[in-house]
């Protein structure tokens, strides 16, 4: 692998970080006031928000500003992914994981007959 595939991996694994942070930050926000929200959990998450804000808000604001639209494209296709996954049955979780292998096994071949879109955000 040359330097430039390695500074490019490494780009997408941060931005990756970004965006999975910022999800966690989403998900750690809608916890307030449910049961699951003790005071331990309350002082736990709230630490890990600082520390999340404090490495990756810089980084999610410049992709972000970047390009909005897509910022918000990507963080909703995540978010639905783990939303299906979570509410998914053991039987389909095992359908689902296959059909993923088989997407990675005939990538070029799928990505031609098949189409996905971003949603247009005004």
């Amino acid at each position: 692998m040359d330097r430039e595939e390695q500074i490019s991996d490494k780009h997408l694994n941060y931005l990756k970080s970004v965006l999975i942070a910022q999800l966690l930050l989403e998900a750690n926000d809608e916890l307030k006031g449910s049961k699951a929200f003790r005071q331990n959990i309350k002082y736990q998450v709230g630490k890990t928000n600082k520390l999340l804000e404090e490495v990756y808000q810089e980084g999610f604001n410049t992709v972000y500003h970047n390009n909005p639209e897509m910022c918000i494209n990507v963080l909703n296709k995540i978010d639905g992914l783990i939303h299906k996954i979570k509410t998914a049955t053991i039987d389909e979780l095992v359908m689902i994981d296959a059909l993923v292998d088989k997407y990675f096994e005939n990538k070029d071949e799928i990505n031609e007959t098949q189409t996905a879109e971003f949603t247009k955000i005004d």
